[in-house]
């Protein structure tokens, strides 16, 4: 009677043993090993890091890392609006709410952060769909959109970082979180910059226009977003 493997449906012979899970285990022990490259990589060689994954191969290791990066941004907006009520309550003077005729308002905190985490996967996306449309198709870059994505996702370890810095800083010195989020963000802008030079455009004149006009064209998405929900 034939045997098969209770995990692939593989035909298997008398005796072998199917290696579908050591090769699961390969490939989840390889993408832990990326992870960590692209983090270290990230302050070490930046450039080299972001042009050696700058690849289709690297799109499941891009969604793991601005999968992180949107949680990072909920955090910090979860910690800016704690921070803020903070300075709301204490401005009062410790004067109850109530007796100055406002109720009190419970922050929902777990709905605010997934809120933030639905909506920095969209923006990502659309920011990322963008840059591959105004690169592919107005500056005939690569035609890959995975390859756009990969970048994206390996400069984001910097802005994550600095998101999660900032988080814990909102606490201590809120002055210094927002100045740590405003220069991971600069940075990011930067190996963004860096990163479209691998993106198939030769011209080096041509990228910071690629750039340019993909923020022009996020901003004005975001601005029509806005005014349908306001």
């Amino acid at each position: 009677m034939a045997k098969f493997c209770i995990h692939c449906g593989k035909k298997l012979e008398d005796g072998e043993v199917c290696n579908c899970q050591a090769n699961t285990q390969a490939r989840s022990d390889g993408l832990g090993t990326d992870i960590l490259d692209v983090v270290k990589g990230m302050f070490i060689k930046p450039v080299d890091t972001v042009k050696n994954y700058s690849n289709d191969k690297s799109f499941t290791l891009a969604l793991i890392l601005l999968g992180v990066c949107s949680v990072a941004i909920s955090l910090f907006v979860l910690s800016f609006v704690k921070n803020l009520s903070d300075v709301v309550s204490s401005s009062v003077g410790g004067v109850s709410l109530y007796t100055i005729g406002m109720t009190s308002v419970q922050i929902p905190y777990m709905k605010i952060f997934f809120i933030c985490l639905i909506t920095a996967i969209l923006f990502i996306f659309a920011y990322t769909g963008i840059l591959y449309l105004v690169n592919s198709i107005i500056f005939k870059g690569d035609r890959s959109f995975k390859k756009v994505f990969s970048m994206y996702g390996v400069t984001s370890v910097i802005v994550t970082i600095s998101l999660l810095v900032s988080s814990i800083f909102m606490f201590v010195t809120p002055v210094l979180g927002i100045v740590i989020f405003l220069l991971g963000s600069i940075l990011n802008v930067v190996y963004i910059l860096k990163g479209i030079e691998f993106l198939g455009v030769k011209d080096l004149n041509k990228h910071g226009y690629i750039y340019l006009i993909t923020t022009v064209f996020y901003m004005i998405v975001l601005f029509i977003i806005s005014l349908m929900f306001s």
